[in-house]
This record gives structure tokens, sequence and C-alpha cells, in this order.
């Protein structure tokens, strides 16, 4: 059975690591990554982390996730200084709910979603590619922003 990926439409589901919480006035984007200080991964959150003005100017919060254990993600922090929290998902139970679980399941691969502050996705990249510009401009589209 193929996992069900979520899509445009549907709502910010429930998981373990409770993403409403993350919620506020503007939209949220959720970042899954597979693993902490590799190379595309690291990429990916930090070229969000150096548009933060541009983020904080369209209202919008981040929150990555990886399975990546505690202490991974406190060292991965402590390098790149991410304005955003880094979530673990050990149990996988965000990436399964969001159909992003990679193909050892192990692992979430890397993805993104933007939803509005209602909880409702509008804009689900279920294979982010760090290096597809095209990808980064569809999320700060979904954020808000006017290109």
């Amino acid at each position: 059975m193929d996992a069900i990926v979520i899509e445009p439409g549907d709502e910010l589901p429930d998981t373990d690591l409770h993403l409403r919480e993350y919620l506020g006035d503007g939209p949220l984007l959720i970042l899954f990554y597979t693993e902490a200080n590799t190379p595309l991964c690291t990429q990916q959150l930090c070229s969000f982390r150096d548009d933060e003005e541009m983020l904080n100017e369209l209202q919008a919060s981040v929150v990555a996730i990886s399975a990546d254990p505690l202490d991974e993600l406190l060292r991965f922090d402590q390098e790149h200084l991410f304005p955003f929290p880094l979530v673990t998902d050990t149990e996988l139970s965000a990436a399964e709910a969001f159909g992003v679980v990679d193909e050892t399941g192990q692992r979430a691969q890397r993805a993104a979603f933007v939803a509005d502050p209602s909880g409702a996705i509008t804009l689900a990249i279920p294979f982010y590619q760090p290096n597809d510009l095209n990808q980064y401009q569809r999320v700060f589209e979904a954020l808000g922003l006017d290109i």
C-alpha cells in the first residue's frame, strides 16, 4: 500500500509533534529533512535560515523535522544557529502522517509543506530538492511573497 501524501486543501495532520502549536498569525512552513549535517539537508535548512528576514516580514513560522535524536539536533543547531525549532521525529509519526517516509523506512525524505493560519495545507512538495530554485520560489509564493 502506497503512502498517502498530504496535498493542498488537506488539513494539517494531528501527530505526536503537535504541529498545530506552531501555527501563528501567518503561514507555517514545515520542512522535513533526512539527516542533520549532511550536505543537501544543511543546504535546505540554511537557505531558509538565511532568508529569516523575509520570513519574518511574511509573518511565517518555520519548523524543521527529522528522525535524528535530540542530541544530534542540538549539535546541528549550535553549528548553524537556526532561527526556528528543529524537532525530532524518531518514531516517524509526522513523516508517516505527511507521507514522506523515505524508501528505507528509517528517515523522512526532504519535503516542504505550507499551512495557512487555520491549518489548511496550501503547498505540498513531497520531494524537495534544495538546488531547485523553482521549488524554493514556490515555497515563498505559498508563504505570501508577491513574486
